[in-house]
């Protein structure tokens, strides 16, 4: 039944497909492109089809290169194919975009957590959490990454989640 089922998902996916391609068969102006890549980076990503994805995003992105949230999103496809170093350089060009945007900074920390730079990701979490104190789950994250990077003294601080604290041991902006 469990094989079924995921056939017939892949199926209705490669139907949304379709669809998004006829699409672009019948406006074909430059934003309506922009918007059709992207619904397809998103089907690409979830199917994982990591590399159709990364390629629907970049096209999107040709159109709208000032676009955040397609930065993020390109970002976050190549983090889940396991190419996080490539990541990085998305999630910057995103943040540099727009600086406030806690989503990007999760996602680089996360992304750093993945190539075991434990510092720099404890860094962005805390980035993140200046700029979404509701973001709780986020204070576990940062526990991991300091015990990673073997800084016992500074766990107390995450688990009184002492935001402020952490100023004299990272550089981030507190909002």
């Amino acid at each position: 039944a469990r094989r079924g089922m995921r056939e017939q998902t892949m199926a209705e996916m490669r139907d949304v497909e379709r669809l998004l391609l006829r699409a672009l068969d019948i406006d074909n102006t430059a934003d309506a492109a922009a918007d059709v890549y992207e619904a397809l980076g998103v089907v690409y990503n979830v199917s994982r089809d990591y590399d159709a994805a990364v390629d629907s995003f970049r096209r999107a992105i040709e159109v709208r290169p000032d676009d955040y949230q397609l930065r993020n999103k390109l970002g976050a496809t190549l983090a889940n194919s396991n190419r996080s170093e490539e990541a990085l350089s998305s999630y910057h060009m995103a943040l540099s975009l727009k600086p406030k945007y806690a989503r990007g900074w999760l996602n680089m920390a996360i992304a750093h957590s993945n190539l075991h730079n434990y510092s720099e990701a404890s860094r962005c979490y805390l980035q993140t959490l200046s700029l979404n104190q509701e973001a709780k789950h986020v204070w576990s994250y940062l526990r991991i990454a300091l015990t990673c990077d073997e800084q016992w003294d500074l766990l107390p601080l995450a688990a009184s989640q002492n935001l402020s604290a952490f100023h004299e041991h990272f550089d981030f902006v507190e909002y």
